[in-house]
């Protein structure tokens, strides 16, 4: 827990006590001993292939690369039909296992640090769709977003999206044939009316982030600060020294050396 906190800021743990405890049952096994006397606990090591280890022994990891593929591709699964509390626990599952994964080499370990950008990106998506009292304007909503924009009358913007959107490669294929039909139609009446009615807190080619918790852009330049384990990034001071919206149990706002990865 102390190493945890001095490299990620991990400091409500009642998020990691399931896999923590998940990790510690997972590197023990019960033996049973003669009849009237108790079973035995026996440790589990990770390196005793080719015999004892000695002093240079390592438990036995739960959590594998495996198993955190397993719960993204869960969580596509269920973000793709429409299922978003339900894709957001399933990506914070993740979150919470990779600090107690061990990985084999450098490829697994820069597939984990992309599973946490992974993870990040679709728990703030999952959260944006949320029901609010408020409409929340969100740029997740990529293939209908233009559709929006033109509604609220807002064509030069829905034009911009709208031209990003059928430039895409994807959009050549037969699957999509129908978005890229009304991608087009939005296109062409946004450039003949080529007006904004609304202004909006968006610049087309400025780069930003997603404040994780308004959901507010948060341009290059402005005062923000992160999450030194998620990389989730909030706007302003506001959230400094409190725990992370995304991953649920780290301090946002506390410089520390991030996640290490490896044996």
């Amino acid at each position: 827990m102390q190493l945890l906190h001095r490299q990620i800021a991990a400091s409500d743990f009642s998020n990691l006590k399931g896999s923590m405890l998940g990790c510690y049952l997972g590197s023990t096994v019960s033996l049973p001993g003669v009849p009237g006397s108790g079973s035995m606990i026996v440790p589990l090591m990770r390196n005793d292939a080719t015999g004892h280890p000695g002093n240079d022994s390592l438990p036995r990891t739960s959590s594998t690369m495996r198993s955190l593929v397993t719960g993204v591709r869960m969580g596509y699964k269920y973000f793709q039909t429409g299922k978003f509390n339900e894709a957001r626990n399933a990506f914070t599952e993740v979150l919470s296992q990779i600090p107690l994964t061990v990985t084999d080499n450098r490829s697994q370990a820069n597939e984990m640090k992309e599973m946490l950008e992974i993870c990040r990106e679709y728990i703030t998506a999952s959260d944006s769709r949320k029901p609010s009292p408020q409409p929340v304007p969100t740029l997740f909503d990529r293939p209908n977003f233009q559709l929006t924009l033109h509604t609220h009358k807002n064509f030069i913007v829905a034009a911009s999206f709208a031209r990003r959107l059928l430039e895409l490669p994807d959009m050549r294929s037969e699957r999509n044939a129908d978005l890229r039909m009304k991608a087009t139609k939005v296109l062409q009446r946004s450039e003949q009316m080529a007006r904004n009615e609304h202004t909006l807190n968006y610049k087309e080619n400025a780069a930003f982030s997603i404040d994780c918790k308004d959901f507010v852009p948060v341009y290059t330049g402005e005062e923000c600060v992160k999450c030194s384990y998620c990389g989730s990034v909030y706007k302003g001071s506001s959230m400094k020294g409190q725990v992370c919206v995304t991953d649920g149990f780290c301090t946002v706002g506390v410089e520390t050396i991030g996640l290490v990865i490896g044996k």
